[in-house]
């Protein structure tokens, strides 16, 4: 449950038009949050109308490609003097799957990295000002367990795991230079989505529902950590 404090914040979320990101804008509204939802194609973003149509004083949806520098500026730029308590890096791509070494595709590699590990280090430098008007700022990075070294038993998804990773080493590189936010690298599960397909285990509102009531607990002394939505810490 959230706290009358966190029910006054406002949140940007990215890759807001599907799959966990949408299941994260519409529970924060129904909890009373102001919301951002962030994606690449607004015209197209008919979930989203819905959303904005019901909550038309609490919800901005704005359009952020974010493999493209410009779309993020002017995002910001639309938003520069609005507070916000929490970014979401969420926008992210599964392109190449269990592609071996010598049938994967360089340019599914390239575009990993440039929408899972470029494209949250883009969104959070162009809304850093926006974070430093909020008084206890959190930066949640949507990562997955298939960044983990350790636990990389199976191999495959080179983009993917690889651009993951990268993006768990940018957020430890965000707690040791900004100590005064808290950054955390978020595991959503395996999650019945278009990406995570329909064998996936969990389903979005309890993915999401984890998320939300994991973030709420973060202190500072949980900044760089690498954990799933149910809290618990995952290896390196």
């Amino acid at each position: 449950m959230m706290s009358e404090t966190m029910q006054k914040q406002t949140w940007l979320v990215t890759g807001a038009s599907r799959g966990i990101g949408l299941e994260m804008v519409k529970q924060l509204l129904s909890a009373g949050c102001n919301v951002v939802g962030a994606c690449r194609n607004p015209d197209g973003a008919r979930d989203l109308w819905e959303v904005e149509s019901d909550y038309k004083t609490r919800f901005r949806l704005l359009k952020i490609d974010v493999s493209d520098a410009s779309s993020i500026e002017a995002a910001a730029k639309a938003i520069s003097a609005l507070p916000i308590d929490v970014l979401v890096n969420n926008a992210g791509i599964l392109r190449g799957a269990e592609e071996g070494l010598m049938t994967l595709s360089f340019d599914d590699v390239l575009k990993s990295f440039l929408i899972n590990t470029v494209g949250p280090m883009r969104v959070t430098k162009a809304f850093m000002p926006n974070l430093r008007l909020a008084t206890n700022p959190k930066i949640i990075n949507i990562t997955s367990k298939m960044g983990s070294i350790e636990d990389n038993k199976g191999g495959g998804y080179y983009g993917y795991r690889m651009s993951k990773t990268a993006l768990n080493m940018f957020n430890s590189c965000l707690k040791s230079e900004f100590r005064d936010i808290i950054s955390v690298v978020l595991h959503p599960g395996w999650v019945k989505t278009e990406m995570g397909g329909p064998s996936a285990p969990t389903d979005p509102y309890d993915s999401v529902k984890g998320l939300l009531s994991v973030i709420h607990k973060f202190e500072m002394s949980d900044s760089g950590k690498f954990m799933d939505f149910c809290g618990q810490e995952i290896k390196w």
